[in-house]
């Protein structure tokens, strides 16, 4: 599914199949990033999320995690027996909020993401106002591995 179709279908209560698996879409945020443009990010059943990267054409599906990096995060690291390679950081802030405000609106997140070369993601995150980490693991997912049903 394109991006740009997913934007405008997925909702609170949707079924997303990702890769053959089904989840339930529990809430939707748009995140606007500082550079304007932004990513839309959906909290799923199991502590799983998905969201969309417009410039990669890709989504990103992953899982909370605990890792122990701190700040001034290196641009190679290690996890899981991967060796990863940083990719960008940003900042982006809660603009849309539809469903159970898991993340609420306002809310923002300073974030450091990695790939590793069998397409696993790591993004390493900081909510803003409480300083508490949000690191997520997982996987890069194709456009035409995601569905809403």
């Amino acid at each position: 599914m394109e991006i740009s179709d997913f934007r405008k279908k997925v909702k609170q209560g949707s079924i997303v199949s990702v890769e053959g698996s089904n989840f339930n879409v529990r809430e939707v945020v748009k995140f606007r990033l500082d550079d304007g443009s932004y990513y839309i990010k959906c909290f799923l059943n199991d502590g799983f999320v998905l969201a969309d990267d417009e410039n990669a054409n890709a989504f990103l599906l992953v899982q909370k995690t605990e890792t122990k990096f701190e700040e001034q995060f290196p641009n190679e690291l290690s996890f899981q027996e991967k060796k990863f390679k940083f990719l960008y950081s940003a900042h982006a802030v809660a603009e849309q909020i539809k469903g159970e405000e898991i993340f609420k609106k306002g809310e923002s997140e300073r974030f450091w993401d990695y790939k590793a070369d069998d397409n696993s993601y790591l993004s390493l995150g900081v909510i803003d106002k409480t300083g508490k980490r949000m690191d997520l693991y997982g996987k890069i997912v194709k456009c035409k591995n995601v569905m809403i049903a």
